[in-house]
């Protein structure tokens, strides 16, 4: 049984995705959602399931959310753009490997993420969307 609708999918998306808490990160997807990932398009939420889950060992990523750019999400729907930072650490002592800078570009439908999409280019990404900053 999925956990209830959150009010604040995008922060529950990225607390989840961070915390490893892959029920949470599921729960907060569309049954129809798409991930738009490096690797390829991701359908529903058993693909996203597996795209989420990490092996521990080697380089892992935390995500730190800078700015939210949001339109019509008050009702459940609309577009998103998080501005993030993506910190790359090694997982065996912590150490701070590298730090990038990139958008995620949401859309949501019914408190829920119907499609995530990564975007190096945080400006294409806010104009894509239609936010001016």
């Amino acid at each position: 049984m999925l956990a209830p609708v959150s009010r604040d999918p995008i922060r529950e998306f990225i607390r989840s995705f961070n915390e490893r808490d892959l029920d949470a990160f599921v729960a907060v997807l569309d049954p129809e959602v798409e991930l738009h990932s490096m690797k390829g398009l991701r359908r529903g939420r058993e693909a996203a399931r597996m795209w989420a889950t990490r092996q521990p060992g080697g380089v892992q990523q935390t995500i730190e959310l800078e700015e939210l750019y949001e339109e019509g999400t008050e009702s459940g729907g609309g577009t998103a753009v998080a501005l993030i930072r993506r910190a790359w650490h090694w997982d065996e002592d912590g150490s701070h490997a590298s730090t990038d800078e990139l958008a995620w570009l949401f859309e949501l439908h019914d408190h829920r993420v119907r499609s995530w999409r990564p975007c190096e280019d945080r400006s294409a990404a806010l104009r894509a969307a239609g936010f001016k900053r």
